[in-house]
Parts: C-alpha cells; structure tokens; sequence
C-alpha cells in the first residue's frame, strides 16, 4: 500500500504533462476561422471563405545553419596594431538569422557558372568566371595555383577565390532564383524561401564568435592549437611560416608543427565554432555587405546594425528639407564630389572580415575589419551566404 501512494502522485504528474503540452497551441496556425469575423478560412483550393495558406513555420534552406539571434558586444579585440580605431565595442542585436555552413567552394562556383552559361551566355559567364590572375606575383612561384586551382578537381573542396563583391552578390541572386525555382516545380503553390545575401558585419561577427562574445578567436580561449596539439584554424604563424616546421616522422607527429597547408584549405577543414560553422577565423576572409567606415559603430543604429553608404536620409526633430528629410554623412565622410577617393568617400569600399592563410593571428579575432574596392578581388578573400529568418525566432 505504501508503494501505491508513491506511485500515483507520479503518474499523475506525467499525465498533467502529456495534456499540458497536446493542450500547447501552434503559434504559427492561425485557426480555423477568423476570430476578428468569425469567417472561416480556406486552406484548400476551391474551398469557401478567405483563402490562407498553411505554414508550419520556416524550414532551412539548403546549406545554411541556423544562428538563433541575441544581443553581444560587436568589436574590440586585440590591441589595435594599426590604430585604425574602427572597431571600438557596441552592444548591439541580431535578429535570427541562417549562414552556409562553409565558405563557397570552387565546385559551388562551378556549378553556378554551369547554369549562367546554359541561360546567360558566354558572355556572362567571363564576367563571373575568378580572376585566377590574383595569384600572379612577381617574386613568388603561384604558378600552379594560378593554372589550377579553380579549374582543376584536386581543388573542388577549397574557397573560391578571385571574387568580387559584386560577382558575390550575383551568386546569391542566382542560388535565390535556383532553390526557388526547384521548389516551385515540385509545388506552384510553394511558400518560397527568402533571398540568399551577403552577410551584414554584425550578422558575421556575431556568427563568429558562436555566443562566446568575450573571446577574442572564435573559440574558447587564447591558444591557438587544441589540447592534441592541433592547430585551430588555417594562418600564418609568423613572416615566412605559412605552414610550420615539418618535423616528425608520423603524421600524428607531423600535427604538432605544422596546419597541414601551405595555401588555404578544404571548406570543412579544422573545427567548426560553437555554431557549427567551419573557417569563420582563417582559411580565407570573407566579403561582408557594408560600406567600410572608420566611425560606422558611432552612427549605426544598436538593431541589425549595417552601413550601406556614407550618406543617409533621416527625420531629425527640426531643419527639414523640401522632402521631408534631411541628410546625415558618416563621421569623417567627405561630400564634396572632388574630394580625393579614400575609404571614406568612396561607397565602392566595401568590408571584408576574418583572417586568411596569408594572415598572422591578430586578424583571426572576431573583432578585426578590413577594407577592399567592391570591384577588386584577391587569393584571401571568399565568401558565404546568409538568409534572413521569418516569422519565430526560435
């Protein structure tokens, strides 16, 4: 009997939780009926009534992972070595959002000029087609990266490199229209998914870090190898070390002095963040969607922070123009159309972030900017694509 009275309250407990949570609404089902009218709503075609279409809420497109969003301190670092002064610490919010898993590789690439040949041209696709020149150097043998490392497959798993913003911009327009389009075909009536993008510097930065806002890497901790003696990420160790001593006789020796490649490495080598994200710190940086500014943290607003130029239109409180607005410059912009092309006058400036294979450590730290013309490309500097989240965040 004593066991009994044991029992019962328990299996009443699990019981009240079975009820509780088939009682939980779905906050994305709207009802039957309209409970401002009382009208009942048509899910089906050729149904009576108002006609809704169902959704179960936002799916993952394919190749992204989701970045559930918060707030953090968005720069700071390491000590500033340049004195750029351009990453000073701002508590900022970033909605939810999904990012590619890895950077972009060749073979993606390939892929995407595949289907612009086929619908564009030849034309088009020289347009879009790398530079492969970036690897040309007077005094350094990149001969055969030059010749191979997009065409050919040893390289099908390594970023793409040679690209411009705006060849960036062009990928995500055309994989927005692919992935689309191959829903459409199986469902006209298919709920489309929003468009793939660039990422905003907050949007990367906070990807970054993976909720670990206090470190400098994106990683735990200041070391730069895991406790094996791996190294972390893909970068040069110091002037003349890209890829360490070699040493050893083993490859499980060989790991203590070396990251494995002399140039950059596959999209899902060494370890991904807290996010699941691979190479957001090394490997190659990666094309952000703002406009550099030195003092962009002075103006951007602390939601979804981004620059898109050096001048904007506001509503101030009084000196209103004809239109209503007024315009505001960035801190240290120049509007004067003669004034000399610099960073902070040219909306053409556009941000990169993350170090690269052909960086030293300090820009492996989350908080670290760089600058490059939208029209120029290099060997450092890929890319990934992001995509808004709709409706829940969670």
């Amino acid at each position: 009997m004593k066991r009994s009275f044991m029992v019962l309250p328990i299996v009443g407990l699990i019981i009240a939780g079975l009820l509780g949570s088939c009682g939980a609404p779905d906050i994305n089902f709207p009802g039957k009926a309209s409970s401002k009218t009382g009208d009942k709503y048509a899910f089906k075609d050729g149904a009576e009534g108002f006609p809704v279409k169902e959704f179960k809420g936002m799916a993952t497109a394919p190749g992204l992972v989701f970045i559930i969003g918060g707030t953090y301190f968005m720069g700071g670092g390491e000590k500033d070595i340049e004195y750029s002064f351009d990453n000073r610490k701002k508590q900022v919010t970033v909605s939810s959002f999904y990012m590619d898993e890895t950077e972009i590789s060749n073979l993606d690439y390939k892929e995407f000029l595949y289907y612009i040949l086929q619908d564009s041209g030849e034309f088009m696709f020289s347009q879009l087609y790398p530079d492969t020149t970036v690897w040309l150097r007077d005094f350094t043998y990149n001969d055969p990266m030059f010749e191979y490392y997009f065409s050919h497959v040893a390289f099908n798993t390594y970023p793409v490199v040679g690209i411009t913003w705006h060849k960036a911009n062009a990928y995500c327009n055309w994989r927005t229209a692919h992935v689309n389009n191959r829903l459409l075909e199986k469902d006209p009536e298919a709920v489309l998914w929003p468009r793939y993008r660039l990422p905003t510097e907050s949007e990367w930065e906070y990807a970054a870090r993976g909720l670990l806002e206090q470190e400098n890497y994106t990683w735990e901790g200041k070391s730069l190898r895991t406790p094996y003696g791996d190294f972390k990420s893909n970068f040069k160790r110091g002037r003349g070390d890209y890829a360490g001593w070699a040493g050893g006789t083993s490859g499980k020796d060989l790991r203590f002095f070396t990251d494995g490649h002399f140039y950059m490495g596959p999209v899902q080598g060494f370890y991904p963040n807290d996010f699941g994200l691979f190479n957001m710190a090394g490997n190659v940086a990666e094309w952000c969607e703002d406009t550099y500014r030195v003092l962009s943290y002075e103006d951007e607003d602390d939601l979804n922070p981004i620059r898109r130029f050096g001048k904007s239109k506001i509503r101030p409180d009084k000196l209103l123009d004809d239109t209503g607005y007024n315009e505001k410059f960035s801190l240290l912009y120049n509007p004067d159309p003669n004034a000399r092309p610099g960073a902070e006058n040219d909306d053409n400036i556009k941000v990169y972030r993350g170090g690269s294979w052909f960086d030293v450590a300090y820009f492996l730290t989350a908080g670290s900017r760089r600058f490059m013309h939208a029209d120029t490309s290099s060997n450092t500097v890929g890319f990934r694509c992001v995509m808004t989240r709709l409706g829940s965040p969670k």
